[in-house]
């Protein structure tokens, strides 16, 4: 019987990426109805911070462990996130390393 596995790396990060897309088309306008313009500032900033401080704590991969401890992180500082608005941090840090890594050719 041979043994054959199948690497679903590249769809999975598909699928991801199309889900972020559209659960930041939804949220950023509901976010933006419904808090200050300082407010917007400070949430969105601490979402970055936890996102960007997973993604050095942990390094490549390893998504599960990274959203945990961002919810975490967020909770201890008492700001009550949800799972679309760190994924759509994740997916704007995927988009600002991509655009600086095609800036960079």
């Amino acid at each position: 019987m041979p043994n054959t596995t199948i690497d679903l790396t590249q769809i999975v990060v598909a699928v991801i990426g199309l889900l972020s897309a559209l659960i930041t088309y939804r949220l950023v306008p509901w976010i933006k109805a419904n808090t200050t313009v300082k407010q917007q500032a400070m949430i969105k900033s601490a979402v970055q911070i936890a996102v960007f401080a997973a993604e050095q704590l942990y390094g490549s991969g390893h998504g599960a462990e990274k959203f945990e401890y961002a919810m975490q992180w967020l909770r201890d500082r008492n700001y009550d996130a949800d799972k679309t608005e760190i994924e759509a941090a994740v997916y704007e840090l995927l988009n600002k390393d991509k655009q600086e890594a095609n800036d960079g050719e």
